[in-house]
């Protein structure tokens, strides 16, 4: 204990618990609906991740120093318990570190209390990177009796609860700057909450999740980085109410995502999604006009969010302009400003304007597949790049004619079908782009249904693999594109089941998810409006 102590500060043990926000009660309509908590469920859960190998070959000078000292206090654990969370967490890694660790937080978050952790809400609720986890509750509590994490917890709860009453002074702050400037008052709610977790042991990575009307922040509690990410995620909490119901025209859509197409650095979710990516620019918008910036300082954040990719700012941070000289709060004024955005006319501005390079140090976010290994690849490897690099640059007659050429010498090729699916719905032939989909998911969902493609590199000329080789992304993105058709169709149930089956994919990227997490929520919205 002492040595913990020592290695958190132990100024910190001297400071008196902070006063926590009771979470909403059933039949309590008098809770705030914004809170900052800290939750035993979700430290036990990450314990066990580390346990289990999380950030196990990081050196700890290149980790928070509260994530380094607690995982100093894991690795001196050892238990047939320890044992059975390192084979499963094998058992269960992803390709990214990142992505693994996200599955763990969302565990933790709806996990039910120690010592069971078994799920406080239906089956049917859990959210599917949760329930991919099967057999993670009883792995935890066999855990958490046999290392006593109770113990630990202990320990470092007055440190997570001085940091706790830190968060809580930095909402209350950004609570009554945001709720002024778009002048809104806050309203007991159960349903619609915000809520940040202080937990070091998500390290530099900010988990935020949105569960319905719960949206909840996962931080480190300490680092330059805090006030801003709470500032946009709250933004996001009061914000996303009103891209959900107000929306740009249908004019002018292909045009201003052909443009978007062209900025390397703007993320997948808001290349395909007109809605998610005025929501992103109202967001930021809004969160530059908060800042109290200089003049100077606003036009270069402006430039700067231009030249990611985020396209519609400038419009709506002109239109924030002659808000704020109104009397609306901007649940009224949105409406019409959303309606009057030209779409065509903000294409036709940025016709020749020159995004900014692609960051060398983060993946394109273009392709969103694995890179070719270094060996030469194959004629089809080949061939599904070249047509998946034409479609993100929106060239889709073009990748039609590649993709139609693939399946000609290669039929039943997943990624291929989904290709030429995304290709040919530009061009209205929406029942052979479902029929295509339809056949995708089958293809990957049922493993003896066709021969799967080989993985990259693999000679195609080769006998079919005996191997199910999994495409998680075609597989979530397949799905999404199923949805979006049925929602142009007025089927919004057969959206949302969609949307819940590119969540329950298990490795599916993160701009999919993403995408299946907005496409929920809109679903969800539309279902409770008159």
């Amino acid at each position: 204990m002492i040595g913990l102590a020592l290695a958190l500060g132990t100024a910190a043990l001297a400071v008196p618990p902070a006063q926590q926000q009771a979470r909403p009660a059933p039949g309590n309509e008098e809770v705030s609906p914004l809170s900052v908590e800290q939750n035993p469920q979700l430290f036990a859960v990450l314990c066990a991740a580390h346990a289990g190998g999380y950030e196990q070959g990081i050196p700890e000078e290149n980790l928070p120093p509260l994530e380094a000292a607690i995982r100093r206090e894991i690795a001196k654990q050892h238990g047939p318990a320890v044992d059975a969370l390192r084979q499963f967490y094998r058992n269960h890694e992803l390709g990214g570190s990142g992505e693994t660790i996200s599955r763990y937080v969302s565990f933790g978050l709806v996990a039910g209390p120690p010592p069971n952790f078994s799920f406080n809400i239906s089956q049917e609720n859990v959210p599917p990177d949760a329930a991919s986890l099967e057999g993670l509750s009883a792995l935890v509590s066999a855990y958490y009796t046999e290392q006593h994490i109770d113990q630990l917890y202990s320990r470092v709860r007055p440190i997570y609860e001085r940091h706790a009453a830190e968060l809580e002074r930095i909402l209350g702050q950004l609570t009554l700057l945001e709720t002024g400037y778009i002048r809104k008052i806050m309203q007991p709610s159960s349903e619609h909450t915000f809520t940040v977790y202080t937990e070091a042991l998500v390290g530099n990575r900010t988990n935020f999740r949105i569960y319905g009307g719960r949206y909840a922040l996962v931080i480190y509690p300490t680092g330059n980085a805090v006030r801003d990410d709470i500032r946009h995620s709250l933004l996001h909490y009061l914000l996303d109410p009103l891209a959900l119901a107000y929306h740009p025209s249908m004019a002018g859509r292909k045009a201003i995502l052909d443009v978007a197409a062209r900025a390397p650095r703007l993320p997948l979710q808001f290349r395909n999604n007109v809605e998610s990516l005025a929501d992103e620019c109202l967001v930021k918008a809004v969160e530059i006009r908060i800042q109290r910036l200089s003049p100077a300082q606003e036009q270069t954040q402006l430039a700067s969010a231009e030249a990611e990719g985020f396209i519609l700012i400038r419009p709506i941070y002109n239109g924030l302009l002659v808000y704020e000289k109104s009397e609306d709060s901007l649940s009224t004024y949105y409406a019409a400003l959303i309606q009057k955005l030209d779409l065509n006319a903000e294409a036709k501005r940025l016709a020749t304007f020159q995004f900014a390079a692609a960051d060398p140090s983060s993946p394109t976010p273009v392709a969103e597949t694995a890179e070719a290994p270094r060996q030469q690849i194959s004629e089809l490897d080949r061939w599904l790049i070249e047509g998946e690099s034409q479609l993100a640059n929106k060239d889709t007659k073009l990748a039609r004619a590649t993709f139609e050429r693939i399946l000609e010498k290669y039929p039943d090729v997943p990624r291929a079908q989904f290709g030429l699916a995304v290709s040919i719905i530009v061009e209205g032939e929406v029942d052979r782009s479902r029929a295509l989909l339809e056949r995708v998911v089958a293809e990957l969902t049922d493993p003896g249904s066709v021969a799967q493609t080989a993985p990259l590199g693999a000679d195609p000329s080769a006998a079919a693999p005996t191997s199910f080789h999994p495409d998680p992304r075609t597989l979530a993105w397949a799905h999404i594109w199923l949805a979006r058709i049925c929602e142009e169709g007025g089927q919004k149930r057969q959206a949302e089941v969609e949307y819940r089956a590119a969540l329950a994919v298990a490795g599916a990227p993160e701009g999919a998810r993403l995408a299946a997490q907005r496409g929920l929520a809109a679903t969800n919205a539309s279902h409770k409006s008159p």
